[in-house]
């Protein structure tokens, strides 16, 4: 298992930047990919389960800002 750890990630101790991750989401189910394949990462990590919310809110975020962004540009 020690060997599969190292493998899935080169530095665990740096932070993962759940910002940078889900800046460009636009919707619920490519929220649900980002999520899965970061879940495959570190799910072998004890705090797994605050970066799994971290993920979640700011993809939630980045999804509302582009979806406001998307209707007032139609709006123009």
């Amino acid at each position: 298992m020690q060997f599969l750890q190292k493998r899935c990630v080169t530095n665990p101790t740096i932070p993962m930047n759940s910002t940078t991750l889900t800046q460009n989401c636009t919707s619920e189910d490519q929220l649900e990919r980002i999520r899965r394949g970061q879940e495959l990462r570190f799910r072998w990590r004890d705090d797994w389960p605050v970066l799994e919310q971290a993920i979640l809110k700011a993809g939630r975020e980045a999804i509302a800002r582009n979806a406001e962004t998307a209707t007032a540009a139609s709006e123009k």
